[in-house]
Order: structure tokens, then C-alpha cells, then sequence
């Protein structure tokens, strides 16, 4: 009897010993698959060097786009509140008359319309209580330059006025403008997951030529980019959330926008990469 208790303990100690490696095996074994591929996933998202990154495609930042820059700062620092950014139908496009100085009489600003930017200065009326005139020049120096003539009604946040080039090579134009303030807000539009998350490579692959450029492009709106291209112009022109604001966005976009960019990049089957050289 007494080495048969010899002989059972052992093997009892076997079994325990088995059942436990058995255990630990099977929790190791699906700790990674619960826990931590999701963490993998975004640690590779942000230290795979890009493909091609759209914040640095295209040439150096023009003079333009920093006198563009150089105005939204003084229209942040404002008080006046004729300073801002009136929007609204120009023609066929959306244009957005952005007022950054007023000294005496004089008065200052932009214009950013289907990819253009355009200096504009003239002068300023107050007429009656809340009422100003103002007429603001081109410059001159291009063929489709000319007057605007307005009135801002500050009582109501409306502008009212005409467009007349110098030279007979477009129509005349008439518009209604209304006082818009510009935020960037990644939620917005029909696909803000682009700029919210790291998107998949599964969810992309699936998407046609034609969906890809829009989700695409979409990331740039938000942002306030002035398409050139008409077929995206008009889409977002007609966005009530869309707001032109810049001719060069690159060193806005977010990490995340600029991979998805990337990895959209890489399932277009085409890219007009001649028309416009920042790859939109």
C-alpha cells in the first residue's frame, strides 16, 4: 500500500501540472488577439513612413498664401465688426470677400474665389447708422481683375453689391453675401471619418476612383481649400458648412488626415497631378 501512495503522488502532480500549462497556454495565446492588435495597429499607423506625404507635395508656400495668413490674423485680433469673412454666391462659384483692415476711410482685404486670391483695397462710407458704401479694387495686374461696389448692413450681417471687370473678358456679377465666421471642425461634411480616425486599407480598397477623390478632397474643404478644379468646386461650393479660406492648406492637415490622404493616394487609379500640383 505504501509504495502504491508513492507511485500516486507523482502522477497526481503531473496532472496539476498539465492542467496549469494548459491554462496559461490558452491566456497567452488570446491576450494579444483581444488586447493588443488594436494598439499594434495605431502604433503602426504613425511610424510607417509615408508614401508620399501632402504636406510636403508641391512647391514652397507663395506670397499669396501668407498674405492670406497675415489677414485671418488680423481679422482674429479685430473688434470692428465689419472685419470677417462675408460669403456667399458669386456667379457659378462661392466666393468669400474677407474685410482685414480699416484705417480712416481706407479699407483693406482679399478675395478667395475658385482658387484665386486677389488683393482688394478702396474705400469705406458709413451713410447712415449701421449702413456703409465701399468700393474695392483689383490690383490690375490680371486679365479678369475689377471693381466691387457694396454696401454692408451691419444691422442685418448682410453684403449687397456688383462685381465689373476692367476689361470686357467676363460677365458682370451681382451678389448677396452674409458674415460667416470660419472653424475648422473635422466632423463635418459626409465622410469625416478621414479626419477623425486612421481609416483601413479594407474600407478604402473598396471604394471607386471617383468615391476616393471625394473623400479626399473633402479633407481640404474642411479646411477652407479653394478648388480649381471645377468638378470639385462644385461640389463643395454648394456645401453650406464650406468656406473658401486658403489656396494652400498643406501645413494644416493632421497627422491622421495626411496618412489617409496617403493611403487614398495609393488605391486612385489616377491623379492629376499636372492641373494641380498639390495632388487635390
Amino acid at each position: 500500500m505504501k509504495h502504491s501512495n508513492l507511485l500516486f503522488l507523482p502522477l497526481l502532480g503531473l496532472i496539476v501540472a498539465c492542467g496549469s500549462t494548459s491554462t496559461t497556454s490558452e491566456t497567452e495565446a488570446s491576450t494579444p488577439e483581444a488586447n493588443e492588435e488594436p494598439v499594434a495597429t495605431e502604433a503602426l499607423a504613425t511610424t510607417v513612413a509615408l508614401t508620399r506625404d501632402p504636406r510636403t507635395i508641391g512647391p514652397e508656400k507663395s506670397a499669396e498664401q501668407f498674405q492670406i495668413e497675415e489677414n485671418i490674423y488680423k481679422i482674429k485680433a479685430a473688434e470692428n465688426t465689419l472685419y470677417g469673412y462675408w460669403v456667399g454666391a458669386f456667379g457659378k462659384n462661392k466666393i468669400n470677400i474677407a474685410i482685414a483692415n480699416i484705417t480712416g476711410n481706407s479699407i483693406f482685404g482679399h478675395s478667395v474665389c475658385a482658387g484665386n486670391f486677389r488683393p482688394i483695397k478702396g474705400t469705406i462710407t458709413e451713410t447712415a447708422n449701421g449702413i456703409f458704401e465701399i468700393e474695392m479694387r483689383e490690383p490690375g495686374d490680371n486679365k479678369y481683375d475689377g471693381l466691387f461696389k457694396f454696401t454692408i448692413n451691419q444691422n442685418t450681417q448682410e453684403l449687397t453689391g456688383t462685381w465689373a471687370p476692367y476689361q470686357n473678358t467676363t460677365s458682370a456679377k451681382e451678389y448677396i453675401l452674409t458674415k460667416k465666421a470660419f472653424v475648422y471642425n473635422p466632423k463635418v461634411g459626409d465622410h469625416p471619418e478621414a479626419s477623425t480616425r486612421y481609416m483601413d486599407i479594407p474600407e478604402v480598397e473598396n471604394l471607386l476612383p471617383e468615391e476616393i477623390e471625394l473623400i479626399r478632397n473633402e479633407i481640404y474643404a474642411r479646411h477652407g481649400y479653394s478648388f480649381q478644379n471645377l468638378k470639385i468646386r462644385r461640389v463643395f461650393d454648394a456645401k453650406d458648412w464650406y468656406i473658401p479660406m486658403s489656396i494652400d492648406v498643406r501645413d494644416q492637415l493632421t497627422e491622421i488626415e495626411a496618412r489617409n490622404i496617403d493611403l487614398m493616394y495609393n488605391y486612385e487609379e489616377y491623379l492629376d497631378d499636372y492641373y494641380d500640383s498639390f495632388g487635390r
